[in-house]
């Protein structure tokens, strides 16, 4: 439909029309029909590539042109970041626009001055619990991927943020989803009417793939297809894609399936990229070897799969690495890429072809598992590139058509599954009560049970019966660890089981000033507990890295093999350190936080990432993961420290999480504290007799450009003065 025949603004016309768009899709018109330009909340539940981020786009242009603030919510970092790419255009129009995903302990009240701030999930929680007094001009929430909510990591934060918005402030809210079974109770919960569609500007065809005596055999529902079987069926399928002059995801259940599965498909089709490919893609390669001053037998390995045309996705890889595949492939010059299923949330990276090899999950405990219709829809999603396409293909891959029938019906013909609220999890209840308290935001237990008899929880199952006696030994638990006062002087509640609520419901709730400090810091009560219960005045960095790995945020952990027990045994004895008798339930656990903690003591004590992969099989990736949570729990730590008066016991730590951020051992902290020197440069100039700031603006230029290099010494010098 023309924008003309809708009752658009004439000045919201003329912005969409400078974009180039002319006319809305279907989904598109409906929201507008159901108020979304009068303010109505809505949930749009729409498949993948539908538009439904136009439908965001209107509703925040209209915000900004009467002269409102909007937040936009995403659950991811990255996707964070790509959106404020895509939105940056509206800079022209006057908009000032403002992305927050970075540090969980700051107010960050720079962001009150613009009109449309995009924020993870976990920063918007943040800023709540800092108080942030912008906040209340808030008068349009965008949630992206809001089925996220089923998430049980990330759901109950959303959902928490979710009701704390709608509570403080008088917004709009518009929230975003894949198409799913129960969107109808998410636009109950948020008093919303709901547009659902199956509209897709490409068409989707799904189906399944299986070996015959013939060749490969490609099932569209009443379609058959066959392509010759020269290969195993995902590189005949890459083949004949790359042939169309197309581009394949292919989606494994594991980052060592990905991996192997890249390599054997760029080993196959990098005869068929022309001399120009190949020089571009040589030099790809060298940039994604080069991303790590020494580069890994992981940088190694990719770099080579990627001058064939291909590449692996996941979170094993830097950020740099990742970016530089994403951009590539969106740029048309990498082909396939085999990736973990994070790749299908939310990032946009279309392609002609989706290839999903694994339907299954190893999950521990539980072996494996059919991963649910909703994933696997969303890596189908990945199909058809709006821009280049008419049509996309989401094939599954069967090794028999046996398997192929099971696949068809299960995922095929089947839908999506309902989404449930996560937040009856007691770890959950633990964090965002103390949270609600801390923050203000409730002040008695009538109002913290009021505030969550408003949770997407209770709109499902009725009310908070299911929860109340959890929330009880929450508060009972937050009390013991004197995070929270319970009455007027601090009502003791017995350790006794007791019905729930069973003091007045009007009993005043307090945070106490370290609980209010716990909650600011972003880190669960029970992580903040034992910090401050085992806190001493051990001055090494193995102690408070061993401190650290034994809370929740730390995890997942390294888990060591029975073979390695003696040896840690050993150095444990070496760390004057004590684990657990053998027998004890949590020996192997401690085993775990302690082989950690050995992998960050080895990273402060400058051992290089190849060093770390080849000893503890951590990628790259994985090192800047663990490194940087390392990093917040040891300033959370320092931080509880100076609450507690214990300013010796915080510059230890503050020194160890210095140490872990730059990878460095003491004596090279003053080096690269100065712009341009990191653990590498660093160690060159320490071992040349240039120790800190002051030695550099004595040591003349060019002793300073035989140890790093003209250009480098110039900066470094500059950076000294």
């Amino acid at each position: 439909m023309l924008l003309e025949k809708l009752a658009l603004p004439e000045k919201l016309i003329s912005v969409l029309r400078s974009e180039g768009i002319e006319k809305l899709n279907p989904p598109q018109i409906a929201a507008v029909k159901k108020g979304l330009l009068e303010r109505k909340n809505l949930v749009v539940a729409s498949p993948t590539a539908s538009g439904k981020t136009l439908i965001a786009e209107i509703a925040i242009l209209k915000n900004f042109l009467e002269g409102r603030k909007s937040i936009y919510l995403v659950p991811l970092k990255a996707l964070a970041s790509e959106k404020f790419t895509e939105f940056k255009k509206y800079k022209k129009m006057g908009m000032k626009v403002g992305v927050a995903t970075g540090d969980l302990d700051s107010s960050d009240g720079w962001l009150g001055r613009s009109d449309l701030i995009i924020a993870s999930n976990e920063k918007m929680d943040s800023l709540l619990r800092h108080n942030s007094t912008w906040v209340k001009d808030i008068s349009l929430i965008v949630s992206d991927e809001v089925h996220v909510i089923n998430d049980p990591s990330r759901g109950p934060t959303l959902e928490i943020v979710l009701t704390q918005l709608a509570g403080m402030t008088n917004s709009q809210i518009l929230a975003l989803s894949a198409t799913i079974q129960n969107a109808d109770e998410i636009a109950n919960w948020l008093n919303a009417g709901l547009v659902k569609s199956d509209y897709r500007p490409v068409k989707l065809n799904k189906g399944v793939m299986y070996p015959d005596e013939s060749g490969h055999i490609i099932e569209f529902g009443r379609k058959k297809s066959k392509i010759t079987a020269d290969n195993e069926s995902d590189i005949d399928l890459c083949i004949d894609t790359i042939k169309k002059e197309k581009q394949s995801l292919v989606f494994t259940s594991t980052r060592r399936s990905a991996e192997k599965s890249a390599e054997r498909i760029g080993e196959k089709t990098k005869i068929l990229l022309n001399q120009g490919e190949r020089q571009k893609l040589k030099k790809l390669a060298k940039n994604i070897e080069s991303a790590l001053p020494s580069p890994t037998k992981q940088c190694r390995r990719l770099a080579k799969i990627v001058e064939g045309g291909a590449a692996f996705h996941h979170a094993g890889l830097m950020p740099t690495q990742r970016k530089l595949i994403e951009d590539s492939f969106r740029a048309g010059l990498l082909r396939t890429i085999s990736s973990t299923p994070t790749l299908a949330f939310g990032m946009n990276l279309p392609a002609y072809r989706v290839l999903i090899k694994d339907v299954k999950r190893f999950s521990q405990g539980y072996g494996a598992a059919f991963i649910p219709v909703m994933e696997i829809h969303q890596m189908m999603g990945r199909a058809g590139r709006p821009k280049y396409d008419k049509e996309g293909e989401a094939i599954l891959l069967a090794k028999a058509q046996t398997e192929a029938k099971i696949l068809w019906d299960k995922y095929v013909q089947g839908e999506a599954e309902e989404v449930y609220s996560k937040l009856g999890v007691e770890r959950a209840l633990r964090v965002y009560t103390l949270s609600l308290i801390a923050s203000e935001f409730v002040r008695t237990k009538t109002e913290l049970k009021e505030f969550f008899t408003r949770t997407f929880f209770a709109n499902q199952y009725g009310d908070i019966e299911k929860i109340e006696g959890k929330l009880e030994r929450v508060l009972k638990e937050l009390e013991s660890y004197k995070f929270i006062i319970i009455g007027e002087k601090g009502e003791f509640i017995s350790k006794d089981f007791m019905p729930a609520f069973q003091l007045s419901q009007s009993t005043p709730l307090k945070a106490t000033k370290i609980g209010k400090r716990v909650s600011e810091l972003y880190i669960d009560p029970i992580s903040a507990n034992l910090i401050l219960t085992v806190m001493s005045d051990e001055d090494t960095n193995i102690h408070n890295l061993m401190t650290i790995c034994q809370c929740d945020e730390m995890k997942p952990l390294l888990n060591p093999r029975k073979a390695e027990y003696e040896e840690l045994e050993v150095q444990l004895a070496h760390n004057d350190m004590e684990a657990p008798d053998i027998w004890d339930v949590e020996y192997e656990d401690f085993l775990s936080s302690f082989k950690t903690a050995l992998l960050l003591q080895d990273w402060i004590d400058e051992a290089g990432e190849d060093k770390i992969l080849e000893r503890y099989n951590v990628t790259p990736g994985e090192l800047y993961n663990k490194t940087s949570r390392a990093e917040w729990m040891l300033y959370a730590a320092s931080e509880l420290a100076l609450i507690i008066n214990v300013r010796d016991i915080a510059n230890n730590l503050n020194k160890t999480k210095l140490q872990i951020k730059y990878g460095v051992r003491e004596e090279l902290l003053k080096l690269v504290a100065l712009k341009g020197i990191g653990r590498v440069r660093a160690r060159k100039l320490y071992r040349e007799g240039i120790k800190s700031a002051k030695d550099i603006t004595i040591v003349d230029e060019t002793t300073l450009a035989k140890i790093l290099g003209p250009k480098i010494a110039k900066e470094v010098k500059a950076a000294a003065q």
